[in-house]
């Protein structure tokens, strides 16, 4: 009987703790590029790669660092920075932040992935609304209780300006 007390309020607990299930909240992986900290949401994650093999891709844009086969998917490797002007990945690429767009998977590099956290709706602030600026690459800033600054990246605005010209040919 015991037991089933334990369970019983291990099922509650954990029925209390779904603010994620909610619709207004939101979920973002947070990684660090350069000095800064950004985030995607999560629902267009597939997966975290580590230990990536890479092989280089001649003749391909400036910001493909090569690709990589993943169970038999060639994936291209983004180089985030490049893309957004603020330097380039140097070295090795120990980890890959695989991301689905539009039916189409990226593998995009990041110096160091860091957590997930959530947001409410009302506390997701549009970057035109702090800036004037319509900057297409931010999704929204996110302001965290530990006073950490997020930039939310608008990948599927990102794919579509620099990234879906990409054709991975074999000549």
């Amino acid at each position: 009987m015991n037991d089933d007390v334990s369970d019983e309020k291990e099922t509650n607990r954990t029925d209390k703790k779904k603010p994620t299930d909610s619709a207004d909240e939101r979920l973002f992986t947070i990684f660090d590029l350069g000095d800064e900290e950004y985030g995607v949401p999560v629902d267009l994650m597939v997966e975290i790669v580590r230990n990536v093999s890479t092989f280089n891709i001649p003749g391909s844009p400036r910001h493909v660092i090569g690709a990589t086969d993943l169970r038999g998917e060639v994936i291209p490797i983004i180089d985030l920075k490049k893309i957004m002007e603020i330097g380039e990945t140097e070295g090795e690429v120990d980890e890959v932040l695989l991301v689905n767009v539009e039916d189409e998977k990226l593998a995009l590099t990041v110096d160091r992935l860091k957590d997930i956290v959530s947001s409410t709706k009302d506390k997701l602030i549009e970057p035109s609304s702090i800036t004037n600026l319509d900057d297409k690459m931010l999704k929204w800033i996110i302001k965290l209780e530990d006073q950490r600054t997020i930039r939310v990246l608008n990948i599927k605005e990102l794919v579509s300006e620099k990234i879906r010209n990409i054709e991975l040919e074999t000549k």
